[in-house]
């Protein structure tokens, strides 16, 4: 409850919408880096590509494809889980930020419009604190998932391309085409 607290002090009426866009923006990375290196390291999506092959090796090869096409399909949609929220935050915090600039230079005006006198610079360091440091929280919370994004939607199109590689060329050998050895996937 603090933290709450601390960001409304800190951040004026959007540190709430803030702190919320960067609590889910971390989240998100930390299960993404996690799911994205499990499935890179152990190879699980070629592994079961290869398996669902198998089960239907007696189909006609237009059939494997198609059946392997939308395997792929779904475990693409299953990868990119978060990261259109990710995009969503990227584009939110920044104009949340801004949204705080100008509350904050609200309140500076607010604050100097019914004083009569010379203007205290004190007077004027809420208002332009608040203005600065949502605009602040709201870039650094966009930059990171604006990385995360591309480079998860990136990471997930290599993924994808290695299985989908590895399923043509399986599908190849379930037809009998020989494959040569030397890794350049020439035929023989």
């Amino acid at each position: 409850m603090n933290i709450f607290i601390l960001s409304l002090q800190y951040l004026g009426p959007l540190g709430v919408p803030l702190l919320i866009c960067f609590v889910l923006t971390l989240l998100i990375l930390l299960e993404r880096v996690a799911v994205l290196c499990y499935h890179s390291i152990k190879r699980s999506l070629p592994s079961a590509g290869m398996l669902l092959l198998d089960q239907h090796a007696d189909q006609p090869r237009s059939m494997r494809s198609e059946i392997a096409a939308i395997w792929l399909q779904s475990r693409q949609r299953t990868l990119n889980h978060g990261v259109r929220l990710l995009h969503i935050i990227a584009l939110i915090a920044p104009l949340l930020g801004l949204l705080g600039t100008v509350i904050g230079l609200i309140q500076v005006f607010d604050s100097l419009g019914g004083h009569q006198g010379p203007i205290d610079p004190s007077m004027m360091a809420e208002g332009l604190g608040i203005a600065m440091k949502t605009t602040a929280a709201g870039l650094i919370i966009a930059i990171p998932a604006v990385l995360g994004a591309h480079g998860f939607q990136l990471w997930v199109d290599k993924l994808i391309s290695m299985t989908e590689q590895g399923l043509n060329v399986a599908n190849l050998r379930l037809e009998g085409v020989k494959m040569t050895g030397d890794g350049r996937g020439g035929l023989k």
